[in-house]
């Protein structure tokens, strides 16, 4: 369905302004892992930017921080501003973090950079999937928006493919690049028709959607900028409280919060950072990044046949049990494990958790506490990824790195059960009151 949507008449214009969003994900990719294939070699006797171990896993862990910083204002200023501000103004926010980091060879400079990073990446997690997800028809907005996981895949497989076979300034040169590509190409996209309806702007709007879906989803505009302008007419404006406290917004913000949470400590965000040190080398982690890639690109398209919900708990379970086959390989040291494990999550994470936890904050809430959802999940997600990331090294040095892939079975778990109290959300139209 998704890909006759991208044959139909006038299609390169929707094409150009979707690639143009995923750029933004392929930068928050590089953003996130860019350190992984120098780990080791930042704490070498030959680094350009020497550091203890100890400074390695703060300079690794720091990111978190800086997306925690930004993810409730990125939405807050969505909401002001427009998706499109935002979205490129975190561009600009990441040539400066690798302008820093080409020009410099001093470890304050890589933490600085390194939070500054972060607040890009908490952005672009925030606001991109909000604008994809109001820009995409109801029927494929789960393949859609899914693809943002994908392309945070390609960024990471970027980096493990060209950085250990760089220098250290021809590496940093490569990733300065995405963003710069970024910024050219979306200058052109239009604002998301949801948010123009949501400031009165209904010819802008009817015009956004016009250049994104051709003139068969301007009844969709009309429809929804009737039923703002009905429910501002019949009820008084609610707070933002309020607002949050019917039709069970409570309930499932707290769930997604769960589930934010785990999706960065079942296992995820460890793996991508210190998979080529720790666990299965330079040529085993450039295979998972190509699993990772493959799978979350065919799966994205499973996400609206199927639902969200059962993709979600089965994905959450199959992940638990990668992750206790890689705490049984670490006992036991047979590569069979290690291989089933890890492929298997790189799999399984990437049918669910990965993809859909970018899709439902738009699809749970109206347009009025969207950004709000979005960037509260994010917040817990970036601090969540900040303590495994770094307890990592010190769990590893007390209980072994099984240790560490026990408890990511126990939390994948526990967001198994979160997820079977969410509310089925594929193929609905998002609320825009």
């Amino acid at each position: 369905m998704a890909l006759l949507y991208f044959m139909e008449r006038d299609a390169h214009y929707r094409v150009y302004f979707y690639i143009s969003c995923y750029l933004s994900m392929v930068m928050a990719g590089v953003a996130m892992v860019w350190p992984s294939p120098l780990t080791a070699w930042f704490s070498s006797k030959n680094s350009e930017v020497p550091m203890t171990q100890d400074e390695v896993s703060w300079m690794v862990s720091i990111g978190p921080i800086g997306a925690g910083l930004s993810s409730i204002p990125s939405g807050m200023l969505a909401d002001r501003y427009g998706r499109k501000p935002v979205l490129l103004f975190t561009g600009l926010l990441s040539t400066i973090c690798w302008a820093l980091i080409v020009s410099t060879r001093t470890k304050w400079t890589l933490y600085g950079a390194q939070v500054l990073g972060g607040v890009v990446v908490g952005g672009l997690v925030c606001v991109a999937p909000i604008y994809l997800s109001e820009i995409s028809p109801p029927d494929i907005r789960g393949a859609i928006v899914g693809q943002l996981s994908t392309m945070s895949f390609v960024g990471q497989l970027i980096v493990y493919a060209v950085g250990p076979h760089l220098t250290y300034s021809h590496y940093i040169w490569v990733c300065f690049s995405i963003p710069l590509l970024f910024l050219l190409t979306f200058l052109m996209a239009p604002e998301s028709p949801y948010y123009l309806m949501s400031k009165g702007k209904e010819q802008e709007a009817k015009e956004s959607m016009l250049k994104l879906r051709g003139t068969d989803y301007l009844m969709e505009v009309e429809t929804s900028y009737f039923e703002l302008r009905s429910n501002q007419d019949i009820q008084p404006e609610k707070s933002l409280w309020e607002t949050l406290n019917q039709d069970g917004y409570v309930k499932h913000l707290i769930c997604l919060v769960i589930l934010s949470g785990v999706s960065q400590m079942d296992g995820n965000a460890t793996v991508s950072v210190y998979g080529e040190e720790f666990i299965g080398g330079q040529w085993v982690i450039l295979a998972m990044g190509i699993v990772f890639v493959v799978t979350s690109f065919f799966a994205s398209f499973l996400t609206d046949p199927f639902g969200r919900r059962p993709l979600l708990v089965s994905s959450l379970i199959g992940s638990a049990v990668s992750t206790s086959l890689l705490a049984a390989y670490f006992v036991t040291l047979k590569d069979g494990l290690l291989y089933s494990g890890m492929f298997g999550f790189c799999i399984i994470s990437s049918i669910g958790i990965n993809p859909i936890i970018l899709t439902l904050p738009s699809e749970l809430f109206p347009t009025r506490l969207r950004a709000l959802a979005n960037g509260l999940t994010q917040l817990v997600a970036s601090v969540v990824a900040f303590i495994t990331l770094k307890m990592f090294v010190p769990i590893n040095a007390v209980w072994g790195i099984e240790g560490n892939f026990i408890i990511y079975t126990v939390v994948s778990l526990i967001g198994a059960v979160s997820a079977t109290l969410l509310p089925e959300t594929a193929k609905t139209t998002i609320s825009s009151s």
